[in-house]
């Protein structure tokens, strides 16, 4: 029955749509199973219309039920829930929002006035303080020592320093044939101080310096040795490392200058800067004195140790102020006869008579009476290492190394207990004896040597010194004596025998010890004026060691 009167509306339509006509048919009959498609494409024929209708299905709703939705349609909403806006409607705004009409203001003025207040809120910063008014001086008479490093209050406020020569460090360029060579020479993990040493901590007041004289060697050890040497630049720095460029910390201690008032007078210092110098290539006054003296005094090696200590004037050769006056009553005096060569005035004026002068038989008879000494003849030389690191005085060892440097084989024999060692260290000078020939040593002890053929030896020195020579840390030099007394005469052989010093020392550095690297508390002195355009001086009677 529907499907005749759906055909029927058909029929009649003449000018609306065939899909609008059959629309408002099926609304006024409650047919809802119409397909979606065909209220958007308009038939042209109402047979095809008819042909595309969907099925009359048998289980259909009576009528007045209420209709299902198509499919992909939206669920209707529950009872009681808010209607939703039609499509194109503004939206409502939520509670709490602005109002449409009012404008919100831009980024840039927020932040703007954000940082505006903020710097209403922060404090003003306080002007910065002033540097410390602390000056490093160090003093470098020769290259190879020794110095002295001297710390100087030239403010108005005292100041607290670590006094401690350890926490130097040296920055040394040497120039060997145009060629550039950068040493960096600094006290090792195991002697330097890991933080600022409390003992060593002193009160400068203004127009008080600290000075303390140092071996040079003691931060230049080993092959960094080869640094002092004339015409080097050097640049020390005290203290500890500054922090890094990129670093916008403020500093922190410790600190090698600070002030001892709360508030702080200046900025405190993590470390101090020298004066950059070049190291002279002179020699001491007392050497130079030497190497000049027109009397035949022997200018030493340019090689040699510039050293002005005692030991290194008694390995000088002396001059002549120094050399003993002939005696006057084992010795005749000079003849005064005719046959006396003239004098240089009479010479000059009898060129005949200076040809046909006599010899001079003072000087034949002192070459003819004189030793004669055999370069052939077999001798021992006794070198050592030139530097030793040790950790503690248990661990020093030295090594020496005889050598025959005649041309001629030799009998010798050779002991570690033959050698006595002198030890120059912050205790003073020590000296470890030889024992003495015990004539007992059986004959495969002996050894040949042939020449240029050498033996080694190496001795502990905590066994063979006194069990206080090395208890504090430091730089100790070393030098070994050879004491070759044992004959053979018991063996039926002929030995040689001889004392045989070594040709150089041995500089020992010793990182841990017993006993502390000083052995008193530091002093502030009054500062020295300087004297004219020259450095300042030092006073020796203030020196810390």
């Amino acid at each position: 029955m529907r499907t005749r009167l759906v055909r029927i509306a058909c029929l009649f339509a003449s000018a609306a749509p065939a899909a609008s006509i059959a629309a408002a048919a099926m609304a006024a009959l409650g047919v809802a199973s119409i397909p979606a498609r065909a209220e958007a494409k308009p038939t042209s024929s109402p047979a095809v219309e008819v042909s595309n209708a969907p099925p009359e299905t048998p289980n259909a709703a009576p009528p007045g039920a209420p209709r299902a939705a198509p499919p992909g349609a939206p669920r209707a909403a529950p009872p009681g829930a808010p209607r939703a806006a039609p499509l194109g409607a503004p939206r409502a705004a939520p509670p709490g929002a602005p109002k449409a009409g009012s404008a919100s203001p831009p980024a840039g003025a927020r932040a703007t006035a954000s940082r505006a207040s903020a710097k209403k809120a922060k404090a003003p910063e306080p002007p910065p303080l002033p540097p410390a008014p602390a000056r490093v001086w160090l003093i470098a008479p020769t290259p190879r020592g020794p110095w002295t490093l001297r710390i100087d209050n030239e403010g108005d406020r005292p100041m607290r320093i670590p006094a401690d020569v350890r926490l130097l460090r040296l920055e040394i360029d040497t120039f060997d044939q145009r060629k550039k060579k950068t040493f960096r020479c600094a006290a090792p993990a195991g002697l330097k101080p890991s933080g600022f040493p409390e003992r060593r901590a002193l009160l400068l007041a203004p127009g008080q310096s600290f000075i303390e004289r140092f071996d040079p060697r003691l931060l230049c050890f080993g092959k960094d040795e080869a640094a002092l040497t004339g015409g080097a630049v050097v640049r020390a720095w005290y203290g500890w490392g500054p922090p890094p460029r990129w670093s916008r910390k403020p500093p922190a201690a410790p600190f090698a200058a600070e002030s001892t008032e709360n508030p702080p007078a200046f900025a405190p210092a993590v470390g101090l800067a020298a004066p950059t110098m070049v190291l002279s290539h002179g020699r001491p006054p007392a050497r130079a004195a030497a190497a000049t003296d027109p009397a035949g005094g022997a200018e030493p090696h340019p090689d040699a140790d510039d050293k002005g200590d005692q030991s290194a004037a008694d390995r000088s050769a002396p001059s002549a102020a120094d050399k003993p006056a002939p005696p006057t009553t084992d010795k005749p005096a000079p003849p005064t006869t005719d046959e006396a060569a003239p004098p240089e005035a009479d010479r000059g004026a009898h060129p005949a008579a200076r040809e046909h002068a006599p010899p001079d038989r003072s000087r034949v008879t002192a070459s003819s009476n004189g030793p004669i000494v055999d370069a052939n003849a077999p001798r021992l030389e006794l070198t050592s290492e030139p530097w030793s690191d040790a950790a503690s005085p248990r661990s020093i060892v030295i090594r020496v190394r005889a050598r025959n440097a005649g041309r001629r084989p030799m009998t010798v024999a050779l002991r570690p207990r033959m050698l006595e060692f002198r030890v120059d260290g912050p205790n003073g000078t020590t000296v470890c004896q030889a024992s003495p020939p015990t004539n007992a040593i059986p004959r495969d002890m002996y050894r040949t040597l042939k020449p240029g053929a050498s033996s080694s030896m190496s001795v502990l020195l905590k066994e063979a010194c006194p069990g206080n020579t090395f208890d504090r840390e430091g730089l100790y030099e070393v030098t070994a004596t050879l004491h070759a007394n044992e004959s053979g005469s018991g063996v039926g052989l002929d030995a040689y025998t001889a004392v045989v010093p070594a040709k150089s020392s041995t500089l020992l550095r010793v990182k841990s010890a017993p006993g502390p690297f000083y052995s008193a508390a530091p002093r502030a002195v009054p500062t020295p004026a300087p004297k004219g355009s020259e450095a300042p001086e030092h006073d020796p009677e203030h020196d810390n060691e």
